[in-house]
């Protein structure tokens, strides 16, 4: 039986975790799957986005191959509303990230902490690259081990105090995947970006139409209106007109979600918490300029890593370092286990 006390906290804490986890449209909808996106900036560094995975739901791996686990977007557990966008798709990767030197990912500093764990997250995730869809009707399912890489050990690293950033080190060079560029410039408000990640774990998209609402250089952030969510965390910002990395994505400002009644044209099994409760989950929907935001980490924050770009910097593994655990994820089952309540 959970204390009230312990309740009252969740509570408490819950428009950030929903936050955390959900998303949020503003204006259009700008999130796009691979095979849809025409501009030539997004189409050039879109293959450097990588999907962060662990734990058996989500990867299954046998002989030259791993499957995709996860549960889809539209199970009853998530009480996403029928109609809702790609809500066949499955959910499967906890957080996103950008290639930015042969074997180096930059991603938020969240995705690589966990409570009780040492070494923080690093020596459990995998780094999977092609976790998108490239072909109209295709749903990933099997990947290639060679697109699978593992973390050898954290280079820069820093999530607390206002910072959320991770700079790790791969077990080899990535191959068949341009490394982005980085731009270390100062972030002006008004600068048109997008960025690339897996919304709620969902196959890689590509969210356009953002623009810098505002830069706070003190605190090394920025604030903007990407269609983002808890799954983009960690995903390389880029500007659309050089599409460089001004930023990565790690929180949001706004509450994400809505409830309003079930459609009637629903298609749902009458035993469905949905039908039974007749109402389910929506995006938000604010104005381009409306809401607080999103927020991101500016890339100048990232402490040494222009050096580490420009060869002043290495680092060990971590001293927790051992093969991939295929081990529950507790995190994933704690929020399945919550909307099933």
């Amino acid at each position: 039986m959970i204390s009230l006390v312990l309740l009252a906290g969740l509570l408490l804490c819950q428009p950030v975790y929903l936050a955390a986890l959900d998303k949020t449209i503003y204006g259009s909808d700008g999130r796009l799957d691979f095979f849809q996106v025409t501009d030539p900036v997004q189409r050039r560094v879109m293959d450097s986005a990588v999907s962060l995975f662990k734990s058996p739901p989500s990867l299954v791996c046998d002989g030259e191959y791993c499957r995709f686990g996860g549960w889809i977007l539209g199970t009853e557990a998530r009480r996403m509303c029928p109609g809702e966008r790609f809500f066949t798709q499955k959910t499967a990767a906890f957080c996103s990230g950008t290639l930015i030197a042969p074997d180096l990912v930059l991603t938020a500093g969240h995705c690589m902490e966990a409570a009780g764990e040492e070494a923080g997250r690093c020596f459990l995730t995998k780094f999977i690259f092609g976790h998108s869809i490239a072909v109209d009707g295709d749903q990933p399912g099997l990947i290639r081990v060679s697109e699978i890489y593992s973390c050898k050990g954290k280079v820069l690293f820093a999530f607390g105090e206002g910072r959320d950033y991770a700079v790790l080190r791969l077990d080899r060079p990535v191959t068949g995947h341009k490394p982005a560029q980085v731009d270390f410039s100062p972030a002006r408000a008004g600068t048109e970006i997008f960025t690339i990640g897996g919304p709620y774990g969902l196959p890689l998209k590509v969210l356009g139409g953002g623009v810098i609402r505002s830069v706070d250089a003190a605190r090394g952030v920025m604030y903007t209106n990407l269609d983002s969510s808890g799954g983009n965390s960690g995903g390389g910002v880029f500007s659309a007109v050089t599409g460089k990395v001004v930023g990565l994505h790690v929180a949001s400002a706004d509450p994400d979600l809505v409830e309003v009644p079930l459609p009637a044209n629903h298609g749902l099994p009458a035993t469905d918490r949905r039908v039974i409760e007749g109402k389910c989950k929506t995006a938000a929907a604010f104005s381009a300029g409306g809401g607080y935001g999103k927020k991101a980490v500016l890339v100048p924050a990232v402490q040494g890593l222009q050096a580490l770009l420009g060869g002043g910097a290495s680092v060990g593994a971590d001293t927790g370092l051992k093969n991939f655990d295929f081990s529950a994820d507790p995190e994933l089952v704690l929020e399945m286990e919550a909307n099933l309540r």
